[in-house]
């Protein structure tokens, strides 16, 4: 069976969902390589922490069976509505019969959308108001927002008394109210009180609303297969109607939802129909037989099935070695969540299914320790059921360093071991602290672990923890090394946990997690190998001062210098290399590269995108990258002479002695060219000089790779100006890299190196009158001669 090594990105974005900001995302093109490369057609794939479709949607186009369990109602509800989409036109007659359904005389759509109506402050004429805009200190409605269908007038306004009227006709606590709440909790239950706290996430005219809504849909379709698709609709309105609506979403610890003071109260039948057009918009492609029964799905030829049951309880009900990968996006410990699912379970199906979520309203506290120590439970019953051999794959997606490692820690409690563990940060910018981490995409491949551990004898803090420092110290050394450049904590946090365990440690650790929090343990011990290696001079912090405050601090070798081989280095390498090698799709090259570089040497999408770029063009008649045509060892040839011939022509009319390292023909002919060869520095070109004294050292780089010239000390002439003569198809590849790469931007300065442009430089070599002080408007990536506004007395 093959494997996947190299950190694969999400290349397509997810699909909007309803509650999409409460739902981990889980890139289906990612999930659907690694289907393929664990998998074979027939076996059987398991999402045990599913809160998407993407699982059973990929398995059943490519010949797989999936099973997508959750203990939670809502996440199933989410997943097997939109499995079970009807057509297009059948949701649409569903949506037109329930708007036209009867309520007090009139239609239901008419009937809540006169709980908003109001008039046109330009022309008077009757409308149903957008939204209001409430104060909820003043508990009341401040500004209104509506769009005339008469005159077209669209703006906010002031709330009139008409509208509080209006909005007074609604009972606070009607009937629909105490229906509601007896769904959720019975009088005597500890959970009533909060029921009563969640009914107040909505205005009373809202709820009034939604609850009318709400037995409509069941009164209506009873049986029919498109209930489950309005529910689904319905489900999207109980969110985007609640007072949280566009308020930052809760912290994780809060059980007790707190309103904002300001919050927007939506017309719900607007936001109905909204809802309507987006679960429209996920039908499937095509159908998908989905099992009512695991018996189905086994042995008959249904595609997936989604149970709402916890983990143990779809691990009990498999077969044993049934499974052939476990993928999921194991979502963070996240309580608002729970809570709302609470609410809405009640608020669908009664207090059966609201019951599902109680055990977890019912812990007073709930941490990382808890999550850790639960979520082990639940993975370890996975085991019988996996077959030998058998994978389980997490995919996160902008996950912090407190969730990868409890669910490290968690699948290492389990008895699962960590093959693989890769990486890409997903911020734009490192972060403010070198002990802080950046939150990113982790690609987790585990096994069952099979090995036979002895007994840990005495463990204790005092005797792990120098073993961990020195293992993270080793961890870190060599990913700096390897990779070549400074890197923030959270790339050191996955070298060091990826040796961890491999070594064995983890499982030490968790050997102590009675005493004291694992997590706590070796994060406390990172940090101390970070600075014991700062104290004993293998650390830096570059820049190791800043002028700026909070400015950026990375991780790096004290002493090393710049690497003669950096990771940007080689990838623009591999890049050129794979396009002069032949053609292939965009897909196809990435692939290619990136499985060059695999583990935590992945390169990031942004370089691979700037150096493919750089060095490619894309042929729209084929669809195929190709290498440009100005890179072609010929035209590269070419390019090199013409420019060491520049070199020359200006250093000589500069009245320079011109001497070079090269033997290019073109550069032999060229005027002020030195008829004897001296020995430059390596990675120097050429030199202007005077009575023998090196004035202008040149390097000549048609591409962005300056290992080679940045790693070794130019001696030659201390005093003399050094250059970087640079191809312009690079600069923005230059630029990038420079933005990216602080140790080469501190090479370029400590090594005083300036910049000529390819053109520039021709420009230069074609000016009839110049004098030495003109140099300086040629120089740089963007150099005066270049300006609109410069004045030059040498063009005059």
């Amino acid at each position: 069976m093959r494997e996947i090594r190299h950190f694969i990105p999400a290349r397509e974005a997810s699909a909007e969902l309803p509650l999409q900001r409460y739902l981990d995302p889980l890139p289906a093109d990612v999930v659907g390589r690694y289907l393929e490369c664990y998998t074979r057609a027939g076996e059987l794939a398991l999402d045990p922490l599913a809160q998407r479709p993407a699982l059973p949607l990929l398995a059943s186009v490519s010949g797989r069976k999936a099973l997508a369990g959750n203990f939670n109602p809502i996440s199933t509800l989410l997943i097997e509505g939109m499995l079970t989409l009807p057509q297009p036109e059948e949701l649409d007659a569903a949506t037109t019969q329930l708007g036209d359904s009867p309520k007090r005389g009139v239609t239901l759509r008419e009937h809540i959308n006169r709980l908003y109506a109001s008039t046109c402050e330009n022309c008077s004429s009757s409308l149903s108001v957008d939204y209001f805009l409430w104060d909820g200190e003043q508990s009341r409605p401040l500004q209104k927002r509506y769009q005339c269908p008469s005159c077209g007038l669209a703006d906010e306004f002031p709330v009139e008394d008409e509208d509080l009227l209006n909005l007074e006709r609604v009972e606070n606590q009607g009937v629909h109210y105490w229906y509601l709440l007896d769904r959720l909790a019975q009088p005597h239950e500890p959970e009533r009180q909060l029921a009563e706290e969640l009914l107040q996430l909505y205005t009373p005219r809202n709820l009034y609303a939604l609850a009318d809504l709400s037995m409509k849909i069941e009164a209506l379709f009873p049986d029919s297969p498109v209930r489950v698709a309005l529910q689904l609709v319905l489900l999207s309105c109980l969110d985007t109607c609640s007072k949280l609506a566009g308020a930052p979403i809760p912290r994780a610890p809060t059980m007790h939802l707190q309103p904002p003071s300001r919050f927007v109260e939506r017309n719900v039948w607007q936001a109905f129909e909204e809802a309507y057009r987006l679960v429209r918009r996920l039908a499937p492609a095509g159908p998908l037989r989905l099992a009512s029964r695991l018996e189905d799905l086994m042995e008959g030829n249904a595609q997936a099935l989604v149970l709402n049951e916890p983990v143990r309880r779809v691990a009990a009900m498999l077969p044993p070695a049934s499974v052939a990968l476990v993928i999921a996006a194991p979502q963070a410990y996240y309580r608002p969540f729970w809570t709302l699912s609470y609410l809405w379970s009640g608020w669908l199906w009664g207090r059966h299914k609201a019951a599902l979520l109680k055990p977890l309203l019912r812990r007073k506290t709930m941490g990382w320790s808890w999550y850790r120590r639960s979520l082990a439970a639940a993975l370890r019953t996975l085991h019988r059921p996996l077959r030998a051999q058998g994978n389980m794959i997490f995919l996160l997606e902008g996950a912090d360093l407190a969730h990868v490692t409890n669910l490290i820690l968690a699948s290492v409690g389990a008895d699962f071991k960590l093959d693989g563990l890769l990486y890409q940060p997903q911020e734009v910018e490192p972060p403010r602290h070198p002990k802080q981490g950046v939150a990113g995409a982790y690609r987790l491949a585990l096994s069952a672990d099979t090995t036979t551990h002895a007994e840990p004898g005495e463990v204790s803090p005092e005797t792990l923890g120098p073993e961990l420092r020195q293992a993270a110290l080793r961890a870190m050394t060599e990913l700096l090394r390897e990779r070549g450049q400074a890197l923030h904590l959270s790339w050191l946090h996955a070298a060091a946990f990826e040796l961890w365990a491999r070594e064995g440690l983890l499982r030490l650790a968790l050997a102590l997690d009675r005493e004291l929090s694992a997590a706590d343990l070796l994060q406390q011990e990172l940090e101390a190998a970070l600075d014991e290696g700062l104290e004993s001079g293998l650390l830096e912090l570059v820049p190791e001062e800043s002028d700026e405050e909070n400015a950026p601090q990375l991780w790096w070798l004290r002493g090393q210098g710049y690497p003669s081989n950096p990771l940007g280095d080689r990838l623009e390498g591999a890049v050129l290399q794979a396009l002069q090698g032949g053609d292939g799709s965009r897909e196809e090259l990435e692939e290619t590269l990136y499985a060059r570089f695999p583990g935590l040497f992945t390169p990031q999408a942004r370089i691979l995108d700037q150096c493919i770029t750089s060095y490619g063009r894309h042929d729209i008649a084929s669809g195929q990258w190709l290498l440009r045509e100005e890179d072609t060892p010929q035209n590269l040839a070419q390019e090199r002479e013409g420019t060491l011939a520049a070199l020359a022509t200006a250093g000589s009319r500069l009245g320079y002695q011109v001497r070079s390292s090269g033997l290019d023909s073109q550069f032999e002919r060229a005027e002020g060219a030195g008829k004897g060869r001296c020995h430059l520095p390596s990675g120097i070109d050429l030199s202007w000089e005077e009575a023998g004294t090196p004035c202008h050292l040149f390097a000549i780089k048609q591409t962005a790779r300056f290992g080679d010239l940045l790693a070794q000390d130019v001696t030659l002439g201390d005093e003399a100006r050094r250059y970087i003569v640079l191809c312009e198809r690079r600069l923005d590849l230059l630029r990038f890299r420079m933005d990216t790469e602080v140790l080469l931007t501190r090479a370029l300065a400590d090594g005083c190196w300036r910049f000529i442009k390819f053109r520039t430089l021709q420009t230069l070599a074609a000016t009839k009158e110049l004098h030495r002080e003109d140099l300086e408007h040629f120089v740089g990536l963007e150099p005066l001669v270049e300006s609109p506004d410069a004045q030059l007395p040498l063009f005059s």
